[in-house]
């Protein structure tokens, strides 16, 4: 299809079983935002009018099959298998196929990403990967100052991953109760919004497959990449990382947050009062989530 992007930057992001409503709020305020670059939205069992009205908005749509309950995937609970297959000398071809086939969606997502940029990476220079039903637009997502690498968003300094049960049972289960003990005091990176240039995005991306490939239990998790995620931080699997404490940087994870900023016309601001580009999570505050569904 033929978009009207007049720069080098893509947003990355994903919708199973939703309907244009689902993720009106996310594509609008992008489009509101004074972004000019190129949305590229994956889609599964969603219907056609829906499509239709994404694509003349200038999303590039691209469909998939994934035949899950909700985000699980039935075909993961032989877990143990899968592991070991993935550890095998199997072509890196066919550990790919195994993996779109017993992948939950939530990890499956960056293999599905990735794959599409080492077809048409070259046409781009920066990327921000996101969650679709929680993100909101108040400016361009790259309108800051920007450096290469791969960028992580840390949650509310409250927040430990060992104060916290999902966080938990996610490291637990995927590394083990040591390495939950060992990292227990970390503030966790969010999952839902990650940026980097293209080559250090890919390498990310990578590491995510990879890292799943290896991890311990998936059988009955299929919301846990987040704990894949911090692993690939944590143990330095990619070259070049940037973390970004919350309150301070482009992006905002709201669900731990009590308080907040808020300019004369109701646009959340950072630390430093500057207009905060990305909100996550804000659609667990009503107030929060009507104020801003009402500026569309």
């Amino acid at each position: 299809m033929t978009t009207t992007s007049t720069s080098r930057d893509l947003v990355l992001t994903l919708m199973h079983r939703g309907d244009f409503n689902y993720i009106a709020p996310f594509i609008v305020s992008l489009k509101n935002s004074g972004f000019r670059g190129s949305t590229v939205l994956f889609v599964s069992r969603v219907d056609t009018v829906s499509i239709e009205k994404l694509t003349s908005l200038g999303v590039r749509v691209i469909p998939f099959r994934f035949a899950g309950k909700k985000d699980g995937q039935r075909l993961a609970r032989p877990w143990p298998l899968w592991r070991w297959l993935f550890s095998t000398r199997l072509p890196s071809a066919a550990k790919r196929r195994l993996a779109h086939c017993v992948f939950h969606l939530r990890y499956r997502r960056y293999l599905l990403y990735l794959e599409f940029l080492e077809h048409h990476g070259a046409d781009f220079d920066r990327i921000f990967i996101a969650d679709c039903r929680d993100v909101f637009f108040q400016a361009d997502p790259f309108a800051w100052d920007w450096k290469p690498g791969v960028h992580f968003f840390l949650e509310e300094p409250s927040n430990r991953i060992g104060l916290c049960p999902q966080n938990r049972k996610w490291f637990t289960r995927q590394f083990g109760e040591s390495y939950l003990e060992q990292h227990r005091q970390k503030i966790p990176t969010c999952s839902g919004t990650t940026y980097g240039d293209t080559a250090n995005i890919c390498q990310y991306l990578n590491a995510m497959a990879a890292t799943t490939m290896r991890a311990r239990d998936l059988s009955r998790m299929p919301d846990g990449d987040q704990g894949i995620h911090n692993h690939v931080l944590i143990e330095k699997l990619v070259s070049n990382a940037v973390v970004h404490e919350n309150r301070h940087g482009p992006v905002m994870t709201m669900y731990h947050m009590k308080d907040w900023q808020t300019g004369a016309d109701g646009t959340v601001l950072n630390e430093n009062q500057d207009l905060v580009p990305v909100l996550h999570q804000y659609n667990w505050f009503p107030d929060l989530k009507e104020h801003l569904l009402s500026r569309l």
